[in-house]
């Protein structure tokens, strides 16, 4: 059974379905990306500047991190009630005031947690993954790979120019808030689209008959265990960006390597995850999402490995290409398997079960990472039990075929 054939309609024009997605991906590029790379080298060079600790800069991504998480389902239930659109609105409002009070207001650590946290983790939550894969879901019906692939594509292309340009910015003014008035700009152009561009897609009628586990869509609810699979794969991905987004230039520079070129492997490495955005949007329906989402996992943690092993000139080039290629591969690939086992109606609401406990495990490994720093002076356990729950979800995928839906 073809749960889009049964659960919706080919609706809009090509060109009107085009047009949102370029503006969701856009949003999402914006409401997520940028925060999450861009902050990165915002808060390194304020924590840098303050003269504190690697535990602060841990925790200043675990509270934005947690917010994000806690109040994902939240945002589910919100796009259900008021709509993508009007989710979206609130997101990219969220950001724009998020960004003044950093960039003027903010002159200490319990000021960063408190604005970088809620109202910045608001922002992310509202603006970022559940409202805008929600509204791409319910415009294409029929193919989600592809549309989820380009999605996804903007979070590379915004990780790529956010660090540097946002890393040139603080340098040539000399002041780490200035980097946030970028976000207040392209805070704005995400409002816009929001409010001009982005249209609700109109509403199935349709019930499902979910047919039984490997025959047809599973059950489409949180007792699936097939969903469950997929979101410890999203957990074991999430936990382990937000410890390198956090702490990757740090460790980096502890390496020895310069600030500049550690800030610019950082974008190499959001760049690369286009390269498994590709692979699913181009393969998943021959080869089965399932399947290239177990190898980008596997991927994903053999750059953990070489990242945690980059001293050396060789493994400092190495690593991004393989830690990007492998996370833009899981990014993509676990939505999109994720909605072929559930119907467009519950999507939204599971999709933010799932980014809430990403998001929650995001929260921990970064203060946990600082933590075992500042006690022990190394990374090294905890990225090792990282690199080990990636290649068990990887097992799991693969060793559940019957669990999901027939091809995917």
């Amino acid at each position: 059974m073809d749960l889009a054939a049964e659960t919706g309609f080919d609706t809009g024009t090509r060109s009107q379905k085009l047009r949102i997605l370029a503006a969701c991906a856009c949003i999402l590029c914006i409401n997520a990306a940028f925060p999450i790379y861009g902050a990165s080298v915002v808060n390194t060079a304020m924590v840098s500047e303050m003269k504190l600790d690697r535990s602060l800069l841990g925790l200043l991504v675990s509270a934005n991190m947690m917010v994000t998480g806690l109040t994902a389902p939240l945002m589910g239930g919100a796009v259900g009630r008021f709509g993508a659109q009007r989710t979206l609105i609130f997101g990219s409002s969220a950001l724009i005031v998020g960004s003044l009070i950093m960039a003027f207001l903010v002159h200490g650590s319990l000021a960063a947690i408190g604005v970088f946290g809620l109202i910045v983790g608001l922002a992310m939550s509202a603006g970022g993954f559940v409202a805008n894969q929600a509204c791409v879901a319910g415009w294409f019906v029929e193919d989600r790979a592809r549309p989820f692939a380009v999605l996804y594509a903007t979070m590379g292309a915004g990780g790529f120019v956010a660090a540097p340009v946002i890393s040139a910015v603080i340098e040539h003014s000399h002041r780490w808030s200035a980097g946030w008035l970028v976000f207040t700009a392209v805070g704005c152009v995400a409002l816009a689209l929001s409010v001009f561009v982005v249209r609700d897609a109109p509403r199935s009628a349709h019930v499902v008959d979910f047919g039984p586990p490997g025959e047809g869509t599973g059950n489409g609810n949180l007792a699936s265990i097939s969903i469950w699979l997929i979101i410890l794969c999203i957990m074991a991905a999430g936990a382990s960006s937000s410890l390198y987004i956090a702490h990757g230039l740090a460790m980096l520079q502890d390496f020895g390597h310069n600030p500049n070129a550690a800030a610019s492997s950082m974008s190499i490495m959001a760049a690369s995850t286009l390269i498994g955005n590709f692979l699913i949007g181009a393969f998943g329906k021959k080869l089965g999402v399932r399947r290239i989402l177990a190898a980008g996992s596997v991927t994903f943690a053999l750059g953990l490995v070489m990242l945690a092993n980059a001293h050396g000139t060789l493994l400092f080039y190495a690593y991004p290409p393989v830690l990007g290629a492998g996370f833009g591969a899981v990014q993509v690939g676990a939505m999109a398997l994720l909605s072929r086992c559930t119907s467009p109606d519950r999507f939204a609401a599971i999709s933010g079960v799932a980014i809430s406990l990403q998001t929650i495990a995001s929260a921990i490994t970064p203060f946990l990472g600082g933590w075992m720093f500042d006690t022990q002076h190394t990374y090294m356990p905890l990225f090792a039990a990282l690199v080990a729950l990636n290649l068990v979800t990887a097992v799991f995928l693969v060793a559940g075929k019957a669990l999901f839906p027939k091809d995917a």
